[in-house]
């Protein structure tokens, strides 16, 4: 096996990892964090489901919240992995 595909393989193994991640953590969790955003603000007769700029600020929030867990998710799996390759 050639030294450039070494060192790539790594990188994929990472890449897909991340990827896997948001795909599987980060999107439900996104989805889950967003209604209970709007749930909320329902509930509280906050009306803030008529403002466009307020959906994507509660939009943006969810996806940061997202893809945050996602990425500590990723570092565990990819710790895990490491230790069990030594």
């Amino acid at each position: 096996m050639s030294t450039s595909t070494q060192s790539r393989r790594p990188l994929a193994i990472a890449g897909l990892t991340y990827f896997g991640s948001a795909l599987i953590v980060g999107l439900p969790l996104m989805y889950a964090m967003y209604v209970f955003f709007v749930d909320t603000a329902i509930l509280f007769n906050l009306n803030l489901g008529a403002a466009f700029l307020w959906q994507i600020l509660l939009l943006a929030v969810a996806f940061l919240i997202g893809i945050s867990v996602a990425g500590k998710v990723a570092e565990r799996v990819l710790k895990k992995f490491s230790q069990t390759g030594e």
